[in-house]
């Protein structure tokens, strides 16, 4: 099984970046196959109308579109910025889903997020969740959310909260079987 993981962070010290790379390291004891998604690597331009009219998708975007597609499911783990879904982030999704083609439309979708204030992106995960349902996405209902994540990982990012995988590890687990069955109806 092909899985996608997606920080919503640009940030290289991200706490997301980090929740992203536990998910990887158990998806891959799993046996998955993984694609780590570096959106540094995918930058997109604010969307607008206008720009896609004249210039069409940008090159990036076609990519990372293909990324997607490719992926049997996607692990999203996204920061929030005053209580909503990061901008960058938005953007990624608004630019994805133009061209003709949803790579998102019926992908399966677990969230996690990670941030330093007491809330562990518990108020943006609704708006999230809404938006992978209005792009057609299948959102498993189990999240991962930690609040105040510098208690997580020490200053050299290294992880000390030794229950965060086991944590992450029965949200996945739920993930791959949601796949496996949405897989096997597809084929």
């Amino acid at each position: 099984m092909r899985i996608a993981i997606i920080p919503g962070s640009l940030r290289a010290g991200s706490y997301n970046r980090k929740l992203a790379h536990v998910a990887e390291a158990i998806l891959q004891k799993h046996q998955c196959e993984t694609d780590y998604v570096d959106l540094k690597e995918h930058p997109l331009p604010p969307y607008d109308g206008d720009f896609e009219t004249e210039s069409g998708v940008p090159d990036a975007c076609w990519k990372l579109k293909a990324r997607i597609a490719a992926a049997h499911a996607v692990v999203v783990s996204s920061p929030e910025y005053n209580g909503g879904i990061p901008g960058t982030f938005k953007n990624v999704l608004d630019w994805t889903t133009r061209g003709g083609s949803n790579p998102w439309s019926g992908k399966v979708v677990m969230l996690m997020g990670a941030t330093d204030g007491p809330w562990g992106t518990n108020r943006m995960m609704p708006a999230l969740k809404q938006v992978y349902s209005i792009i057609g996405s299948l959102v498993i209902p189990q999240t991962v959310t930690i609040p105040h994540a510098e208690k997580v990982w020490d200053k050299d990012g290294r992880l000390v909260d030794e229950s965060l995988p086991g944590r992450v590890e029965k949200v996945i687990a739920n993930l791959l079987n949601v796949t496996q069955k949405m897989t096997a109806e597809r084929l």
